[in-house]
């Protein structure tokens, strides 16, 4: 059994997020990811998991999601689900970061933030076709910027 109190947990900040572990890939025997996140970057590429569902219960602040060619408003206690490969990208609408619990299933995606630290953000986004192939690498294909709504 796994018990973590408020903000503990393995931390990882990557592209726009802070990810507070909850429960990885040994805690699930591969299951799923669980984190709660901290989105504090204005948005995030509109992108799909070839690999994995992904799952976002919103605590607090306000974020939109481009889902399914729409663009939904989501604020605390709403629940949005990814399906498989389904383009989607993130955009915060409130001055504070946006925080969730997030899941990834099955987990492995948090193989490519590590990969992203590892590899040094900055360098990355200084060459986005080597963040693109990383991306892909780990199962995330990068599709463009956010939509213009």
């Amino acid at each position: 059994m796994t018990v973590l109190g408020p903000g503990e947990g393995p931390r990882l900040t990557a592209l726009g997020s802070t990810y507070t572990t909850k429960a990885d890939a040994a805690a699930t025997r591969g299951g799923y990811w669980l984190v709660e996140e901290e989105f504090w970057a204005d948005t995030t590429p509109l992108h799909s998991h070839t690999d994995a569902e992904e799952a976002f219960y919103v605590l607090s602040g306000e974020v939109a999601v481009w889902l399914d060619d729409a663009e939904t408003t989501a604020g605390p206690g709403t629940f949005l689900l990814v399906p498989r490969g389904a383009p989607h990208g993130l955009r915060r609408l409130s001055d504070e970061a946006v925080r969730m619990l997030t899941v990834a299933s099955p987990a492995g995606m948090e193989a490519f933030f590590a990969a992203v630290v590892e590899q040094g953000e900055e360098a990355l986004l200084d060459d986005a076709d080597r963040l693109i192939a990383l991306a892909a690498a780990h199962g995330t294909e990068i599709l463009g910027d956010y939509p213009v709504v």
